[in-house]
Order: structure tokens, then sequence, then C-alpha cells
């Protein structure tokens, strides 16, 4: 099995997260793409965000991009970091932007979660 290597910024991330919702397997993907080498990993723009049921909560392993998008529902989403403009959109829908520790103690098993990347 392959070990994984978080950077530093991930590695935060990975240590904030309850020892309850590791022992998830939501979370356990969770962090396994934020182990992922960097090239494969890409932004996701608002746009792609789902309008999903209100409330819904939404978890991006990756940075969240606002360029050129809209959200039409009011959505909670997790993020290793946002942009100033995605951050804004997400807000002006209604939603809010968290962190992924805050995600993982908001919904340690990750149910109605869904992961966007």
């Amino acid at each position: 099995m392959r070990k994984a290597k978080f950077s530093q910024k991930n590695l935060k991330i990975s240590a904030g997260i309850p020892p309850e919702a590791r022992k998830a397997p939501f979370w356990k993907r969770v962090l396994e793409l934020l182990s992922a080498p960097k090239r494969k990993k890409q932004g996701v723009n608002v746009s792609r965000l789902p309008s999903a049921k209100d409330g819904s909560l939404v978890v991006v392993p990756d940075k969240v991009l606002g360029a050129g998008g809209k959200i039409g529902s009011k959505l909670t989403v997790a993020a290793a970091s946002f942009s100033q403009s995605a951050k804004k959109a997400i807000e002006a829908a209604g939603g809010k932007a968290i962190s992924i520790v805050e995600a993982a103690k908001k919904s340690p098993t990750g149910k109605d979660a869904i992961i966007i990347k």
C-alpha cells in the first residue's frame, strides 16, 4: 500500500479531522483525494457545484474557483481553499463556505455529503 504524502496545507487539514470521522468511508476518500499529486488536482469552478437541495454539504478536496459561475441553491461548501470570488458567489446564494475540518466536525459520518473533484 502506498504511503500518503501530504502538502503542508493538506497535512493541517488531515490533522484537524476528528478521529471518529477518520473511520468513516466518506472522509477516508476525502483524505485519499487530498494526498493525490498536485498535477492530478484541478480547481473546481463554482458553476460545477450541483444545484442540490438547500443545506446540502458539498466537499471539494481542492480549491474552489469563482470565475463566471453562479449557484442556484443554498449549499454548504467545504474545500481546502476558496478564491475570493467563489466565496462571494457562495455567500450571495445564501450558502456557507467552510473548511474541510469544520465539515468533518459537523458531519462525522459524511452522510448526505457529496464529493466534487
